[in-house]
């Protein structure tokens, strides 16, 4: 599943459509799409794992799930699930879920909680979790998308990993100076994450995510399905603390 930073990195590559006329929206998705013919494409955004793409009194949110992928002047064999069409070029998703909603995003998003917008609120998050999410293991909180958006799988294994955490540890035991420290290393992997995108060395790179020992003192990592999530997760037991 793409996540937030990903999201991010292919929005800046389709900058060249914003403010061109959609001349025409097509593809097999449930959503109608007949607003979108002859309409001027006011900008191009991201929300967590969303793309955005705003137009005067409405935006379009495509979500790319598990198996999502967007193409740039290109297609494929099976056809697009939501395309946009300019007098030069089109965007075409594969494999995703649309939806047209009136207003801002703004209105709908709350943008404090999007680990790569410069609106994240760290105070606010650390309220939220305390506040709301007591009772919930910390590997499940930190990839709610309403405690932080963008925060997929990868970047949950290792910023947990890297704040030398125990992803089944429930938030109400965890030192609230372990939980600041576990947002703002989530946002420095994010930034991380983002970089590593270009190069495509997201995985190559990680710590833990996808590894079988511990980088730090060579013991086997413990890699189970974890949580309410079912997400694949990493864990060295001897580096990052079980909170009981």
């Amino acid at each position: 599943m793409p996540e937030g930073p990903t999201i991010l990195f292919q929005k800046n590559k389709l900058q060249r459509f914003k403010g061109k006329i959609v001349s025409e929206a097509s593809g097999y998705g449930e959503m109608d799409k007949s607003a979108l013919h002859n309409i001027k494409l006011m900008d191009i955004d991201a929300f967590g794992k969303y793309f955005l793409f705003i137009f005067k009194d409405f935006f379009v949110t495509v979500h790319l799930g598990l198996f999502g992928s967007v193409l740039v002047n290109d297609r494929k064999k099976v056809n697009a699930s939501f395309a946009l069409h300019f007098a030069e070029g089109e965007i075409n998703f594969y494999v995703t879920k649309t939806k047209l909603i009136e207003g801002r995003p703004q209105d709908h998003f709350n943008y404090k909680v999007d680990i790569l917008k410069p609106e994240f609120d760290a105070a606010f998050v650390l309220n939220e979790l305390q506040t709301k999410y007591g009772d919930e293991a910390i590997g499940d909180a930190v990839i709610d998308q309403h405690v932080m958006a963008g925060v997929g799988n990868i970047i949950r294994v290792e910023s947990l990993y890297r704040s030398k955490i125990d992803p089944r540890s429930l938030v109400k035991d965890i030192p609230e100076k372990k939980l600041v420290f576990l947002i703002k290393t989530t946002l420095m992997y994010a930034q991380e994450f983002l970089a590593l995108t270009k190069t495509k060395g997201v995985k190559t790179e990680a710590l833990v995510y996808g590894k079988k020992t511990c980088p730090i003192d060579k013991t086997e990592l413990l890699v189970e399905v974890m949580g309410k999530v079912k997400r694949k997760t990493y864990v060295c037991e001897k580096c990052q603390k079980l909170y009981k």
